[in-house]
């Protein structure tokens, strides 16, 4: 009974018509592939307006079987990327050039990242553009000469003090050689800085002051000339090129370059570097002479740096000569860590590859401690 108003005007619902569960439940079987129809009343005929509700009700299982979308998938793994022939990569682009992990070290204040800075921009690594945006900053500041050095001094602390204090990364290209450059600070500071540059580098630029009194303070004076020369032989470089740099403060003196250089080839081969594997060069980083290219015929520097009747190799040629590791791409993987730090990702580890290959998804341990991971 219907109490409340409109009762009056109710129907009453006859219950030998399917109800609209009973609807729903014959649209959903239809829809998945069930022939199973709504329930009947037994021994009762539907009258014909049963029948058009049956009809109407057969037409949408029908339009909902139309519609059904099967189960959906479950997530499938991502297809794992085909793995690198490391050995094939690595014989390939040492076919064209070979590659070399280059450290410059060095007293503060030897000029080395102006030197490399330059060298950098002389080789087509850095655009003109960027060089005069850093020129008009420096002298802003009024640290005009600092220009170059800003190529590889990024930070605005390194560019306020005028002091590098952390390794600098870049990379650069010679006629036979691809070099991975690493500009390490040369103030004692930042000494561990310095070492974890150091420890990846297979060769070393070691700039030195020829200014008066400037190099026998970083070599006599307890300076960071000998220190890093030591340094870099006992984490294994074997190869330097010895950089004179500011040679024009003593108007290309051909009597002070000796001199320096008579110095520090006997301390080095004293250090333990064979005398084949120490090269001289005389520079001038902030001027950009004998940096990518020879000294000009009639310069001061030509009349007496000669390599026959031509000036003599720049700091270019001389880097293109370094023989370049042999490297065991197929051994073990070995990461001599030297920097472990934190970041939004997780743990990053940065080190010199000492043998082998890693791709993603290689297993690797640490030692020591045994910590595992992919």
């Amino acid at each position: 009974m219907l109490v409340g108003k409109g009762a009056g005007n109710a129907k009453k619902f006859g219950f030998n018509t399917p109800s609209p569960d009973d609807t729903v439940l014959a649209a959903q079987s239809s829809a998945g592939g069930s022939s199973a129809a709504a329930p009947k009343k037994p021994g009762k005929k539907a009258p014909a307006a049963a029948k058009g509700v049956a009809g109407k009700v057969d037409a949408a299982a029908r339009d909902m079987g139309a519609l059904a979308i099967g189960e959906a998938a479950g997530p499938t793994d991502t297809p794992k990327a085909g793995r690198i022939d490391v050995a094939a990569e690595h014989a390939r682009a040492q076919a064209q050039r070979a590659s070399l992990s280059l450290v410059v070290v060095g007293h503060v204040d030897a000029g080395k990242s102006t030197l490399m800075g330059h060298l950098l921009y002389a080789l087509g690594q850095v655009s003109e553009r960027t060089v005069r945006r850093f020129e008009r900053e420096a002298e802003q500041l009024g640290k005009g000469s600092f220009a170059y050095a800003w190529v590889l001094d990024e930070t605005a602390e390194e560019r306020a003090r005028g002091v590098t204090m952390d390794v600098a990364t870049s990379s650069f290209a010679t006629a036979h050689r691809q070099f991975t450059l690493l500009d390490a600070p040369g103030h004692r500071d930042f000494v561990p800085n310095m070492i974890s540059g150091a420890s990846r580098a297979d060769a070393a630029v070691l700039v030195v002051d020829a200014a008066p009194g400037a190099f026998e303070a970083g070599f006599d004076g307890g300076g960071q000339t000998r220190e890093h020369a030591q340094l870099v032989r006992a984490l294994g470089v074997r190869q330097v090129v010895v950089a004179v740099n500011k040679l024009d403060a003593v108007d290309w003196s051909a009597a002070r370059y000796g001199e320096v250089t008579g110095r520090l080839r006997a301390f080095l081969q004293g250090c333990g570097f064979a005398r084949d594997d120490v090269r001289f060069v005389p520079v001038g980083g902030l001027g950009g002479t004998n940096l990518a290219r020879r000294a000009d015929r009639g310069s001061a520097l030509a009349a007496w740096y000669r390599d026959g009747d031509e000036p003599g190799p720049s700091l270019a040629e001389l880097l293109d000569t370094l023989a370049a590791p042999a490297r065991a791409v197929d051994a073990a993987f070995r990461l001599a860590a030297a920097d472990v730090f934190r970041s939004g990702s997780g743990v990053s580890v940065g080190g010199r590859v000492v043998q082998g290959s890693v791709q993603a998804g290689d297993a690797v341990a640490v030692v020591p401690g045994g910590a595992r991971g992919v």
